[in-house]
């Protein structure tokens, strides 16, 4: 895909960093609030203001695809969102404001597989402050297949009917993330070794988890560590800056992760970086 620098001429004078983030936040909401009347229902765009992860979700456009809404924290994305690496890749600052896009493959935790796309932007010290998601529910699509290869003679499961679930908050999907990833270990927190609970936290910063205000504490508490200890695993994994280094550490967490048994990825992804002029 081809990609062209753009400019918007938002004022004659200079405007701060904080003042050039929050006018393209605003120009894309409108964007995604124009494309609203021509995506098909089973597609989904949403924006998030970065800046605020535990509420990032500032506008978004056919939320019954993920069962989202204004005001969700970015946590709340689908099952294995690989649109989350993006935001632990480093990257150097620049003249003006940069884009990273990435397109891979999410699932609904009802088993419904999405097709999914990010664009990630940075400011000019490199630090991630919003992004816009797409996911492309492909259930209708999986759906007409079988009907296809029943017609044909194929036997195949019907697809399941999404399930109604209660809006989660954001200490449910901690500890459900939590969760998930302590059942991979096997064991109770209190019967781990240190490189099993490393597995954990290296788990956990993968998904997101620690870019939200206090969620060390709840990941401690999981542990049956203490905070300091969570840091400490953090530092050991590269992750030096807490909540707010979130957008600096996928280089550094890679390489440090080698004593970590990384757990597999399910789909692959391709990235491009796209450099923006200056907005003034």
């Amino acid at each position: 895909m081809k990609t062209q620098p753009f400019a918007a001429n938002f004022s004659h004078r200079d405007i701060s960093s904080d003042e050039e983030e929050q006018k393209i936040i605003d120009i894309l909401s409108l964007v995604l609030e124009g494309l609203g009347g021509t995506m098909p229902p089973n597609t989904e765009i949403i924006l998030h203001d970065i800046r605020t992860p535990a509420h990032s979700t500032h506008t978004i456009i056919n939320g019954h695809v993920s069962g989202r809404q204004v005001g969700d924290p970015i946590i709340a994305a689908p099952v294995d969102d690989q649109g989350l690496d993006l935001l632990y890749q480093d990257q150097p600052p620049s003249k003006g404001i940069s884009a990273s896009i990435g397109h891979y493959r999410s699932r609904m935790k009802d088993g419904r597989e999405l097709k999914s796309a990010t664009v990630l932007f940075r400011n000019r010290q490199g630090k991630a402050f919003a992004s816009v998601c797409t996911n492309t529910d492909l259930s209708e699509y999986q759906s007409l297949h079988a009907s296809l290869q029943k017609l044909l003679g194929v036997d195949q499961e019907a697809p399941q009917a999404a399930l109604q679930e209660q809006r989660p908050t954001v200490d449910d999907l901690i500890e459900e993330m939590v969760s998930s990833a302590v059942n991979l270990v096997g064991k109770p927190a209190a019967l781990m070794d240190k490189n099993e609970k490393m597995q954990i936290v290296f788990e956990l910063l993968k998904r997101g988890v620690f870019v939200i205000k206090g969620s060390v504490e709840r990941v401690a508490h999981s542990l049956s560590v203490s905070r300091f200890t969570i840091y400490n695993y953090l530092e050991e994994l590269g992750y030096s800056g807490g909540a707010k280094a979130a957008s600096k550490q996928a280089q550094r967490v890679s390489k440090k992760a080698a004593t970590v048994k990384a757990l597999p990825t399910k789909a692959k992804k391709k990235t491009k970086t796209v450099q923006v002029r200056q907005v003034r």
